[in-house]
């Protein structure tokens, strides 16, 4: 069993966990990846042996180092949620971000869509918005008062998040638990 560390721990409150929607498709797509990089590494790796081609080892530590990451990415993507509960939400992704913002920083929660060209995985526009995306359709965009840092390229290039799109499975009920209340009995402001 995995340990469940990432799941916050909160007595006498609501938690509200929003797992992230096609991770099985994005995990197929990362673990085809992991092999082809390793078919790649093998074949610099036996050209550097027998060919005597030492210079191909610098590249392969590069691509060991990334086929590294992508295999760690692999296994930890499950775990990428949304977490609301009655003071914060959590956000995790794997490599991007893991930490909690007080639901008083939350501006709006406005539906978005995520078109295929904007690519899965961590992307950015460079304008303040970060989408973490395991699947094209309809997302969540938080409009953040506070910034939140959010890496882009895993520990190498931050960016400060006003807006965080997530691909979560279902954005319409985590969009309207953010909706402002509506008062049943308030009155009538139309004019005749």
């Amino acid at each position: 069993m995995w340990p469940r560390s990432w799941m916050p721990e909160v007595t006498g409150a609501a938690v509200i966990s929003f797992g992230f929607r096609g991770v099985r498709g994005m995990q197929a797509l990362l673990a085809t990846v992991v092999v082809l990089l390793l078919c790649g590494l093998a074949g610099m790796l036996w050209g550097a042996a027998t060919g005597g081609a030492w210079i191909l080892v610098v590249p392969a530590g590069f691509l060991a180092t990334v086929t590294a990451y992508l295999a760690w990415m692999v296994a930890r993507l499950p775990n990428a949620s949304v977490i609301l509960t009655d003071e914060s939400v959590r956000f995790s992704f794997p490599g991007a971000v893991d930490a909690a913002v007080p639901r008083s920083n939350v501006r709006s929660v406005e539906p978005a869509d995520h078109h295929w060209w904007q690519g899965l995985g961590i992307r950015t526009d460079l304008a303040g918005t970060v989408m973490l995306a395991t699947a094209t359709g309809r997302s969540a965009q938080f409009e953040l008062a506070e910034p939140l840092r959010v890496w882009v390229i895993p520990r190498i290039l931050p960016i400060r998040a006003r807006r965080l799109r997530v691909s979560v499975d279902d954005p319409g009920r985590l969009v309207a638990l953010f909706a402002p209340a509506s008062p049943s009995d308030a009155p009538n402001n139309r004019r005749s």
